[in-house]
């Protein structure tokens, strides 16, 4: 019995070869004529091949335009065949259902074929090579969706600066500063939603290159994580926090070989659309750092050493910032939101929120589900952009005073820092040193007393740090100006003492 057939075939191929009779080939020696003047196989030959062949055309079992009996593609010479224009049909036929198969299966390993699936496969990561691609997507997106929500990742923080401090605010802007000269960028996510919250379709059929989605298998995205240059040989970065983006799925590998010039993307951001215009609104959470880092992209230089000359580079590059952070504790503190007293729901969550302060303890609370990976840029931007939605429509009664809100970051001193300082530190948030307001945390990693000094800001603890390079310079090559011991190490440059906060200077 001959063995039964399958999609692939028989489970041993050569078994049905036995089966065959013998071929005889004619001879064709001068005066001797074979008796068989047909040289194909007999038909049981073609049994063989009768498989189903995805690249064949309707009627067709072999995809070779009649096969090898008589008459066939190879045996007829009448111009048919591998030639075909019924086999070259059937070659793109099967490659447009492979191509299908392929991104299905892309779609699946991301998250399934539902919506939920579908939302995760918009997230879209973007690299070297498709650049310049994204970014015109998003020109083209963001006047109709003009607020972005906006996380990144960077590799933790491994100095601190040395010398007197006015102010623990000041303190806190110079650890900015040094961290943020001294180290690169790893991810930045964000994004887009309209003035109504809503998100772009996956489908879409307005604009140029909006449109092109409007039949394309793969949906528009929503989220673009942005990937850049980031090598462990050479780069300086906190073994602490580079373990925890590992494992939360960063290939620290791909960043190194397809990353994203850093200086090539703070040029291309200039002129993006998406910086330097008041209508443009960034939604962020404890988002000190991520406007740091991202002040340095579009400097393409160090940071100013004078935190006055930085909130204004910040407020000409990102006019118009929501920090939801500050805007949870200033309601917690004042139990008010926009002048007025707090709904009865509304007192109700932030009770229950009680001292938990983190992003994910918030949407939690507001019972909003995470799409992707947290610790990703991408997903904990789509994640930031929901939960300030939530927050408006639960917590703010749906209206937010831009007066009162717009322009503070929380992360360089405490309850935030506005565009004025005058205006924070008359808002009596934190203790005082000299009339100014300072505090003892910083951007999620908590600074450790080990031998405080009254009316002076105290300085970290430390442990061990990954460096690209030697510890220290040459005394001859310290930048004296800077502030601190170590002169420039990295690409970055920058000053400082190496450490590392316990944590890995993430959003708390």
């Amino acid at each position: 019995m001959a063995p039964a057939n399958s999609k692939f075939g028989g489970q041993n191929p050569g078994a049905t070869y036995t089966r065959l009779p013998p071929i005889t080939l004619p001879t064709n020696t001068p005066g001797h004529h074979s008796s068989n003047s047909g040289s194909l196989p007999p038909p049981s030959f073609q049994h063989a091949f009768a498989q189903p062949n995805p690249f064949a055309p309707p009627g067709n079992l072999n995809g070779l335009a009649g096969g090898f009996g008589p008459g066939g593609g190879l045996g007829s010479g009448g111009g048919t065949g591998l030639a075909s224009r019924e086999a070259m049909m059937g070659f793109q036929h099967g490659a447009e259902l492979q191509q299908q198969q392929q991104m299905k299966e892309q779609m699946r390993r991301e998250g399934g074929m539902g919506p939920k699936g579908q939302l995760k496969s918009r997230i879209r990561d973007v690299w070297r090579g498709n650049l310049l691609q994204e970014l015109e997507l998003l020109r083209e997106m963001v006047e109709q969706y003009p607020f972005i929500s906006m996380d990144t990742e960077f590799p933790g923080i491994v100095a601190r600066p040395m010398g007197a401090f006015t102010t623990k605010a000041d303190y806190h802007y110079q650890t900015l500063r040094c961290n943020v000269d001294l180290l690169k960028v790893i991810q930045l996510g964000i994004t887009l939603f309209s003035e109504d919250g809503e998100m772009p379709p996956a489908h879409q059929t307005d604009g140029s290159a909006i449109s092109s989605y409007s039949t394309n298998l793969i949906p528009c995205p929503c989220t673009w994580q942005f990937n850049f240059q980031f090598s462990l040989a050479e780069d300086m970065y906190n073994q602490d926090s580079i373990d925890f983006l590992m494992t939360a799925g960063l290939d620290l590998e791909a960043h190194d070989k397809n990353g994203i010039d850093p200086r090539r993307f703070g040029s291309l951001l200039m002129t993006s659309g998406l910086a330097l215009l008041d209508d443009v609104r960034w939604i962020s959470f404890h988002s000190g750092y991520d406007f740091g880092y991202l002040v340095k992209l579009m400097l393409c230089k160090q940071l100013p050493e004078d935190e006055t000359e930085y909130r204004k580079l910040l407020s000409i590059f990102f006019p118009a910032i929501y920090d939801i952070k500050y805007m949870i504790k200033a309601a917690q503190r004042t139990q008010t939101v926009n002048d007025a007293a707090l709904s009865p729901s509304a007192a109700n969550i932030l009770n229950n929120l009680g001292q938990k302060s983190g992003l994910q303890d918030l949407a939690d609370e507001l019972g909003i589900k995470r799409i992707g990976v947290a610790h990703q840029a991408g997903s904990d931007s789509l994640l930031t952009g929901k939960v300030f939605w939530e927050v408006k429509k639960n917590i703010f009664n749906g209206t937010i005073d831009d007066e009162k809100y717009l322009g503070h970051v929380w992360g360089l001193n405490g309850m935030g820092s506005s565009a004025s300082t005058a205006n924070y530190a008359a808002s009596g948030y934190g203790n005082t040193v000299d009339g100014q307001s300072n505090t003892p945390n910083l951007n999620g990693a908590t600074i450790y007393n080990l031998a405080p000094t009254p009316n002076q800001p105290s300085t970290p603890a430390s442990s061990h740090t990954g460096l690209a390079s030697n510890l220290a310079s040459p005394p001859n090559q310290q930048n004296q100006n800077s502030g601190g011991g170590i002169g420039s190490l990295t690409p970055g440059g920058g000053a400082g003492v190496f450490g590392a906060f316990r944590g890995f200077g993430g959003k708390s």
